[in-house]
Parts: structure tokens; C-alpha cells; sequence
């Protein structure tokens, strides 16, 4: 049963970084979300009005919170479970989707964020300029059959571009380039293309949904950034690569499997792509369009659910990214991105633990991408790591020796960032 507690003036209903899996709604009273800019370090208050929830973010991601909800007036708060959560608002579907709309902007909001950082001064970029930077690229990354579909969709959206003479160069280098590069992504096997017991894959088995299957071969485009939002898809089996163009460079975002959605920001704010998803391996996908989008997914309770956890767990990833590439020490940076991979395991740096060796299923590309650094840059540093006999590389996986010294390198940058933010305001 959902509980009601009174909280007074000055009192803290959950800090910043707690664990708190409870969603909370106000009744009456008044509440702030305190938190600190990541780029200036400014501190920043939210009001929380009468009815609204808070703490819904942290609760569906079941990650640490990124607010301080402060008591600015004697108030009185419901708190739910996330179970309660979904059997009393699962089904009230203008609720529901207000909330998707609402973290669809949050996500959009950072994803801007990150790209201003890294692109400091870059205007506005029309569509088709913004597909050929993406396209150019994939080609120096070597992804050959990526950069050859993005050139192509570019004719998709308009069949006269004005860079015609650039796009079709590009495409034929990369045409001849496919020819001689052996492939990079395999297929996955009919065991690990077989559906898992997901909820939401369930939904969609039905034989009727057949006709909205699509099938990529490793490489292909499903989406690309800057093309308009029209569709958004229910990944059948495969492995979806999330990036995102920035600097001339794409960076890693995510990899999504089975059961995961993807596209649905474009849908629900209806704005251009934001980012790119490519086949990693062969990949089947549910399609759906605007009018899909409504009538099977904003009209199904768990499916709503899902999404709804799906926007929180990327606004605390992207949120944690943009914290790491604010880190101005490029191997601080990295170290950081291995507390970000203990984060997601749910352990907690308990210091009297003796088992502080970790393995992580991650690639130096992925550290690249987080750390939104060159690839030569992070195989670099890393190096180095191992050289001090920190970590130990291997082809699918990093194996960290005590993850307790690498959360001291980054602890020890943050009280030097610290130690001269205080002397610079005592000049």
C-alpha cells in the first residue's frame, strides 16, 4: 500500500546519489530537487508542485538519484513502489505519456548538451550536410557498408542534395571499399537470435506482427542521425549499435539487444534523428509508424512501463557520460569510465572488500566512446594502465586489478578541481 509520511521544513527526503527506489508524489506542502550543474557548478532548484511526481527517474533506472529533494515547506508525500507505481498509473495512458514526452525532452536536452561541449561554436546543420559529416565519418572508421547507406538515405530525403558531387564520390569510395574489407560483424547464430522470455517481445509474437519485421545484415543502416523521425522499432534478435556523430567523429552511445526500443524520441516530439542505430550483428526489428506508435504502444500498459524505464535508464547514462567528458585529464577520464561500469553493476564500492578485481565486457571502442575520445587515444592510454599493472586487455573484455585504486585516481582529480575552485574564489 502506498504510505503517506509528513516531512518538515529543512528536512531531506532522499539525497543526491542515494539509492531510493520509492516514487513519490506531493500532496501538499512544497519541494525542491537541488542539484549541481555538471558544466559550471552552479546549483539548480526545481520546483515540485501539487500532484507531481519525483524520483521517478532514479526508481525506473534503479540508479542512484541525481537530485537532492530538499522539504522548502511542511509537506506531506505519498510514496509508491515501483510496483504500485505501475498497477495505479499503468493504465491512465494521458498520464503516462505526458511522462514519456517530458523525459523524451530530458534525453534530447542532454544528448544537446553533450554535443555543445564536444562542438563548442557549431551552428545550426542543415539535414543533408549533417548526413554526409555522418557518413564521412563512418568511412573513417572503416565501416565501409555503413557510410555507403547513409550516402544513400541522403537521396532518400531529397533526390537533388546540394553536396551531389561530394555525396556520390563518398559513396562509390566506400562501394569499393566494401569489396575488398573481409566483414567486421558476424551474424549471430539461430540460438542467439531466439527470442528470450521478454515481456515485450512476447506481446509482439503474434503472427500478425510478422508483416512488420524488417532484417538488417551487420553494418546496414536502421537509422541515421539528422533524417527525419517517421518510425521506431522493437529489436526481434540482434545486437543495435546506438552513436552519435560529434566533432567528425561517432561516439558510441549504447548497444541495445533483444526487446529494447529504439527511434521512439523522434516519434513523440517529432523532431529530426538524433543519433544513428546500426545493425551489429544481423538484427530483426519490428517497424511501426506514428499511428502504430499510438494504437500498439501508448495503448498498452506494459509496453507504456517499459518505455517509461527505457527514457530513465538513458537520461542517467547520457547524464553519466556528460559528467565524464567534463573530466579535462584524459586517463582520468577513462578511469572514470570503469566507476561508471562498477555503477551499472550495482556494486557498492564497499573498501573492505577484498574481491576489488573486476572483469567488464567492454571493448577499448567502447571506452572511446564513453570517454567521447579517439580510438588510437584510448588504446593509448590504456596501454598505459596496463603497463602500471592496473588493467589487462583482452579482445572482448577488460579486466581491472583493484578497482579501489582506480576510483581513487578519479577522487583525487575531483579534490584537486575542488582545492583550486576554492583558491581561485579567495583571489
Amino acid at each position: 500500500m502506498p504510505k503517506t509520511a509528513q516531512y518538515s521544513k529543512g528536512s531531506i527526503i532522499f539525497f543526491q546519489g542515494d539509492r531510493d527506489e520509492n516514487i513519490y508524489i506531493l500532496q501538499s506542502g512544497s519541494v525542491l530537487l537541488k542539484s549541481l550543474d555538471l558544466e559550471t557548478g552552479t546549483q539548480l532548484s526545481e520546483i515540485v508542485h501539487i500532484g507531481e511526481f519525483f524520483g521517478v527517474k532514479s526508481a525506473l533506472a534503479r540508479m542512484p538519484s541525481l537530485v537532492t529533494a530538499s522539504v522548502a515547506a511542511d509537506s506531506v508525500v505519498v510514496s509508491l513502489t515501483i510496483s504500485e507505481f505501475e498497477k495505479l498509473f499503468s493504465t491512465k495512458q494521458a498520464i503516462t505519456e505526458k511522462m514519456l514526452r517530458v523525459f523524451s525532452k530530458s534525453l534530447r536536452d542532454i544528448h544537446r548538451k553533450t554535443a555543445e561541449f564536444l562542438n563548442t561554436g557549431v551552428a545550426y546543420v542543415m539535414p543533408e550536410t549533417g548526413m554526409f559529416n555522418v557518413a564521412q565519418a563512418f568511412y573513417n572508421d572503416d565501416m565501409f557498408v555503413t557510410a555507403a547507406d547513409v550516402c544513400q538515405r541522403i537521396y532518400k530525403f531529397n533526390p537533388e542534395p546540394s553536396l551531389k558531387a561530394e555525396v556520390d564520390k563518398l559513396c562509390a569510395l566506400a562501394k569499393k571499399s566494401i569489396v575488398r574489407q573481409a566483414p567486421s560483424h558476424i551474424a549471430g547464430s539461430a540460438e542467439s537470435r531466439a527470442p528470450t522470455g521478454n515481456m515485450t517481445l512476447n506481446q509482439f509474437s503474434l503472427p500478425a506482427f510478422d508483416r512488420f519485421t524488417k532484417v538488417y545484415k551487420p553494418g546496414e543502416v536502421i537509422i541515421s542521425e539528422y533524417e527525419p523521425g517517421e518510425t521506431f522499432y522493437l529489436i526481434k534478435y540482434g545486437d543495435v549499435q546506438i552513436s552519435k556523430c560529434i566533432n567528425g567523429q561517432n561516439k558510441n552511445l549504447d548497444i541495445l539487444k533483444s526487446g529494447a526500443f529504439f527511434g521512439e524520441m523522434a516519434i513523440l516530439d517529432s523532431s529530426q534523428r538524433s543519433a544513428s542505430c546500426i545493425a551489429r550483428t544481423e538484427v530483426a526489428c519490428l517497424e511501426f509508424n506514428k499511428a502504430n506508435f499510438k494504437a500498439l504502444v501508448l495503448s498498452n500498459p506494459q509496453i507504456v512501463m517499459n518505455l517509461l524505464k527505457l527514457f530513465c535508464k538513458r537520461i542517467y547514462d547520457q547524464n553519466r557520460q556528460f559528467k565524464i567528458i567534463l573530466i579535462t585529464e584524459i586517463p582520468v577520464r577513462i578511469c572514470d569510465v570503469f566507476l561508471m561500469y562498477e555503477e551499472l553493476s550495482g556494486n557498492s564500492f564497499n573498501k573492505d572488500d577484498e574481491n576489488s578485481k573486476r572483469t567488464y565486457n567492454v571493448k577499448i571502442s567502447d571506452i572511446a566512446g564513453w570517454a567521447a575520445i579517439p580510438l588510437d587515444k584510448a588504446r593509448e592510454e590504456l596501454s598505459k594502465l596496463m603497463d602500471r599493472g592496473k588493467i589487462e586487455i583482452f579482445e572482448e573484455k577488460i579486466v581491472v586489478a583493484n578497482i579501489h585504486d582506480i576510483r581513487r585516481i578519479v577522487d583525487n582529480y575531483y579534490m584537486k578541481v575542488e582545492a583550486a575552485a576554492k583558491a581561485a574564489s579567495t583571489l
